[in-house]
């Protein structure tokens, strides 16, 4: 039977079929949702976003051992403070919801360095609602995207020259061509074709960019940033790789590649996108703090409290754990990814007894650095749902998402885990709107 999987250019969404599984990613069923639903989820998003914002501001104010404290590696922690063309500390991330029994939203994560799902939700959302005539709640979506990479590639440039050059270069016959370029490991299928997809979404929004891709096997430094085979150097770098395994990469000399890397990066050699201090949102125990901040009740507003209070889900620095109630909890690492090492503890006291632990399939291909603490957060009882994949029914759990460009929520996206602790084995689920 013919679906919208069918109307899926593969050239765009490669990893619609994914080797070893024995479904395809996408659902053959769709989530419908109430339009005020998305609006409630942008809204907690971009709120969200402003009370993140805030936080990153203490932990860049607060002294070294602050970081340390966060598992924050220490050979990246200089590298944290530096400004940025967009002044903000990421600039394309995404936050991650779940839904409890009643149906509320409840956050859970925020992928603020190196975050995927853009084909799902700015192109794949789209041919699906089209296929069955359905809204899209993602109609604005792809040009927000595109209005926001151009603005983007104009902060770069302009910062670069400075304003006053900027200006008169736009006013004497244009800017000169600056190589942009996209960076990922390509033998990563997704990685690949999110890496692709952004940088043909640039390209659409400035034609006259110099957009390029290198493959990060590829990727080289000189002494006057990253060098290109045409004797050029990047202006700027997309790198789909994450910065705490970046930072410990060495040449095949036992050189500190990474550090020489953002040595280049702070001596204004190229921009990179994310910028590095997207690892300080990244850090999984950075939800610890702004819950911290939250329970001091003078940091945050009135009104940051009610957001924080209604869609935060509380969480904990490791060593919180003894002074928290009885009763069950969610365990993650701090750089785990994938749903890798995550565990529901029941505290019993001082104890942590192990309930359930999250089973990786593919436990090898997960990439991540070694965690050397963890965080709790409230174990969020979650709202059943249905969908239908190319081997039957199944019941499960949702995963709603919100992609932030810069500080303004775009476009929602979901997937769906026979696992209330979703993973590796979710799959994507297109929205509609009722």
């Amino acid at each position: 039977m013919e679906s919208y999987i069918d109307e899926l250019d593969r050239s765009i969404f490669n990893f619609v079929e994914y080797e070893g599984y024995d479904d395809r990613y996408p659902s053959l069923s769709m989530q419908s949702f109430p339009p005020e639903f998305y609006d409630e989820l942008r809204h907690a998003s971009r709120r969200l976003f402003q009370i993140f914002y805030k936080a990153a501001k203490v932990f860049q104010m607060a002294p070294d051992n602050f970081a340390r404290d966060m598992d924050m590696p220490e050979n990246l922690i200089p590298y944290l403070h530096k400004s940025n063309a967009l002044g903000l500390p990421t600039w394309l991330s995404r936050f991650d919801f779940v839904l409890d029994t009643s149906g509320g939203l409840r956050m859970v994560e925020l992928n603020a360095d190196t975050p995927c799902f853009l084909i799902e939700s700015y192109y794949a959302n789209e041919i699906a609602a089209n296929f069955v005539g359905r809204d899209n709640p993602n109609k604005e979506s792809r040009e927000e995207l595109r209005l926001f990479l151009k603005r983007m590639y104009n902060a770069v440039i302009a910062s670069k020259y400075g304003k006053a050059q900027y200006e008169n270069l736009l006013t004497n016959g244009g800017l000169p061509k600056e190589p942009f370029v996209f960076s990922c490991f390509h033998d990563y299928f997704e990685d690949y074709g999110t890496t692709q997809f952004l940088m043909k979404e640039l390209k659409a929004a400035c034609p006259n960019a110099d957009t390029r891709f290198l493959s990060f096997y590829d990727l080289k430094i000189d002494d006057d940033g990253i060098p290109l085979e045409d004797g050029q150097h990047a202006t700027a770098l997309y790198r789909l790789h994450p910065m705490e395994l970046l930072i410990d990469e060495l040449t095949p000399d036992d050189e500190p590649l990474g550090e020489m890397f953002l040595d280049l990066y702070e001596d204004n050699k190229f921009a990179l996108f994310n910028p590095p201090e997207a690892i300080i949102l990244q850090n999984k125990s950075f939800m610890s703090l702004v819950y911290a901040l939250y329970l001091t009740e003078q940091f945050y507003s009135k009104p940051d409290r009610d957001i924080i209070e209604r869609y935060l889900t509380p969480s904990y620095f490791e060593s919180d754990f003894s002074s928290l109630a009885d009763g069950n909890y969610i365990q993650k690492e701090i750089w785990g990814r994938e749903g890798r090492h995550i565990q529901v503890v029941q505290k019993q006291g001082d104890e942590a007894i192990l309930q359930m632990e999250k089973l990786v399939d593919n436990y090898d291909d997960i990439v991540c650095r070694d965690s050397k603490k963890i965080m709790y957060q409230d174990f969020i009882k979650q709202k059943h749902f249905t969908h239908t994949v190319d081997g039957g029914t199944k019941e499960g759990f949702l995963t709603l998402s919100c992609f932030m460009l810069g500080d303004q929520a775009s476009a929602v996206g979901c997937r769906f885990s026979p696992e209330e602790i979703a993973g590796t084995e979710a799959y994507y689920v297109p929205l509609v709107i009722d």
